[in-house]
């Protein structure tokens, strides 16, 4: 009975739109709806077209050293307040890392004193670290810092002292090593350590400074720490034997940085402390480090998260107020005859 009644309604319906007299009706019927093709962006959701779960953060081994404040304490360590915001630490006796005797010295200033200020200095002539100190009224800490002058880029108050003008070491034919990493600071104590001149060749690494802002700069190498990952460990090669490292150009930096010296070091915390640190070497009581040793010295006893080997050797130096020779407030030994070699550049820490 259903299927005859919806059966007359399509028969009829036609007859139904036209009217008595045969005139047909007009009526207006909307146009179909166009379908919408899918948003191309839109991720199907059948199985297989599923987007991949993102990867997870990358995580590395020392990043278990974020958060964690290191003070050195145990056997062969003293520890002395200078000032207030200033502790000295001073090592000596055998070092477990390197296997050596070792005598090590370190100025820890906690930058948000804001009784202090860190300064790099330049001087022409040359002066030796304890002229500095005494040149500098309320002096707490001074310390040698740069290499040669035709291998960094020094910048003091704006001024351009060197922009790393040679593109070879001294009379050798090695070529600039020394710019991997650089010290910057701004006012008093906004101090950065970076791994600028990582990956640029050395025209690159000249340009880069030489368009920084900063109005402090002093570029070194190498990186010792960077972000606390322990790039030091790895800059020379640890492979090679003595004889193979011993026939390498003085300024090689396999050589130079694969054997032990005197090291001077600068370094940041985490929690905002800056270090200047200097290692005795070629010595019996200290046998100096390489730029391995140091590194996992730093992370055992201090766990920075910058570091930076600056300028070493006879170079080495620092003062402190208070401590070591009467005279001269120096507390390390420089192996050079004469004592402290003079240099051009250094960091010193003032009470103002």
């Amino acid at each position: 009975m259903k299927r005859r009644f919806i059966f007359l309604i399509v028969i009829l319906f036609p007859l139904l739109l036209s009217d008595c007299g045969g005139n047909k009706i007009t009526v207006e019927v909307p146009p179909p709806k166009p379908v919408e093709k899918p948003d191309d962006t839109t991720t199907p959701d059948t199985p297989g077209d599923e987007k991949p779960d993102e990867k997870p953060d990358e995580t590395h081994p020392w990043d278990a050293n974020r958060g964690k404040v290191v003070t050195p304490s145990g056997t062969g360590w003293t520890t002395s307040t200078v000032a207030d915001g200033v502790v000295y630490y001073a090592f000596s006796g055998k070092d477990a890392l390197s296997n050596s005797q070792q005598k090590v010295y370190v100025v820890d200033l906690d930058l948000s004193n804001p009784k202090y200020a860190v300064k790099l200095t330049y001087y022409n002539p040359s002066v030796v670290v304890s002229q500095v100190f005494k040149d500098h009224n309320n002096a707490v800490a001074a310390i040698n810092a740069g290499y040669e002058l035709a291998s960094i880029v020094v910048k003091v108050d704006g001024k351009v002292w060197s922009m790393m003008p040679n593109n070879v070491i001294g009379t050798t034919t090695v070529p600039q090593w020394k710019d991997e990493g650089a010290l910057y600071i701004e006012g008093d104590r906004d101090i950065t350590i970076a791994f600028d001149g990582k990956g640029k060749t050395i025209a690159q690494q000249r340009s880069f400074y030489n368009s920084s802002k900063h109005r402090n700069i002093i570029t070194s190498a190498p990186m010792l720490i960077d972000d606390f990952e322990p790039v030091g460990e790895t800059f020379a090669d640890a492979g090679l034997t003595s004889s193979q490292i011993n026939k390498l150009d003085y300024e090689d930096p396999l050589r130079h940085q694969g054997v032990r010296h005197p090291r001077t070091v600068v370094a940041k915390t985490e929690n905002n402390h800056f270090l200047m640190i200097a290692i005795d070497g070629r010595r019996t009581s200290s046998a100096g480090m390489t730029a391995k040793e140091v590194t996992q010295f730093l992370v055992k006893h201090f766990n920075p998260q910058y570091a930076l080997n600056m300028d070493g050797g006879g170079s080495t130096a620092l003062c402190v107020r208070g401590l070591g020779k009467a005279d001269t407030h120096l507390v390390n030994a420089p192996t050079d005859e004469e004592g402290e070699r003079k240099r051009d550049t250094h960091f010193v820490i003032v009470e103002k």
